[in-house]
């Protein structure tokens, strides 16, 4: 899969990897009965004018889930294999909230070939086949830890996307992706509203 394959389907898979890029993840819930997989994440947003907004929590919703699978893993830096921790597809939104609200690692997630997917395909927690329709897209991520060396990579086969607000507004998926977007713009023109500790100033 790639962008050019999300933006004929209609999903602009670049403008949602921006938007995604350093989004702290606070929670995961997974609906197999509506093949429904919920994110909740702190984005990096700006308006057109004026400060941040207080709240950048939203609800990223995937439906159309056809399939999950995830790679929950220990690894100690004196170990020649790492050790795979169990989870199932009901307690991965346990997994998700026990890494404490960590940034999504990386800076692609939409429609990434099958390289990344390669890295742990054999070191499997589970894999979980939800329906059978026919995935039109992927999202994959990982979650990491220095102090336990845990590292949970997760990746899902889904139809669409959609983008909510914590009150549970819809968001047009092209607003979502501006804010992002103007947040990244700013932060390369060093633009004070995006200095933030925990993100490395530009170069």
């Amino acid at each position: 899969m790639n962008t050019s394959r999300g933006l004929l389907d209609g999903l602009d898979t670049t403008g949602l990897n921006t938007a995604l890029s350093e989004a702290t993840c606070l929670g995961m819930q997974v609906e197999p009965a509506n093949a429904q997989l919920k994110l909740e994440l702190d984005v990096l947003t700006l308006p057109i004018d004026g400060p941040p907004p207080a709240d950048c929590d939203v609800f990223l919703t995937l439906s159309g889930v056809s399939r999950v699978a995830t790679s929950f893993r220990r690894v100690q830096w004196d170990a020649l294999e790492p050790e795979i921790l169990p989870l199932t597809l009901d307690n991965l939104g346990d997994a998700v909230r026990s890494f404490g609200g960590a940034a999504l690692h990386g800076w692609e997630f939409f429609d990434l070939d099958d390289s990344s997917w390669a890295l742990w395909r054999d070191l499997l927690s589970f894999d979980t086949t939800i329906s059978d329709r026919p995935p039109t897209h992927v999202l994959e991520f990982s979650q990491e830890e220095g102090v336990d060396p845990r590292e949970l990579d997760i990746r899902i086969w889904f139809e669409q996307v959609s983008i909510q607000d914590n009150h549970g507004c819809e968001i047009p998926v092209p607003d979502f992706i501006a804010g992002g977007v103007r947040w990244w713009e700013a932060h390369n023109r060093c633009d004070p509203r995006t200095m933030r500790p925990d993100i490395v100033p530009p170069l």
